[in-house]
């Protein structure tokens, strides 16, 4: 049962890091998103704007933090999880 244990919380920490990338991404294409519906003008000229790929970029980093923040929390309960079960290991 302890393998077990182990080889979920594995597979779950591998996933919440594959999703950094994943929201990174998703954060990206939300700002070049974001930009064309915000000015219907520009979304024909999307890739020619200068400024659209500084809202892509800062797109990202949102999608960077949030994510961050969300797999850290998911850490802290693991490590949690592990002091608890083995309180004088170190």
């Amino acid at each position: 049962m302890i393998a077990v244990r182990r080889a979920v919380i594995f597979v779950a920490q591998i996933l919440a890091l594959i999703s950094i990338v994943v929201a990174t991404m998703a954060g990206a294409l939300a700002g070049e998103d974001w930009l064309a519906s915000t000015v219907p003008a520009f979304a024909g000229a999307l890739g020619a704007l200068a400024g659209a790929r500084g809202i892509s970029i800062l797109g990202a980093l949102t999608g960077f933090f949030i994510s961050t923040i969300l797999v850290a929390l998911f850490f802290l309960c693991v490590e949690i999880a592990h002091n608890t079960r083995n309180p004088f290991n170190s």
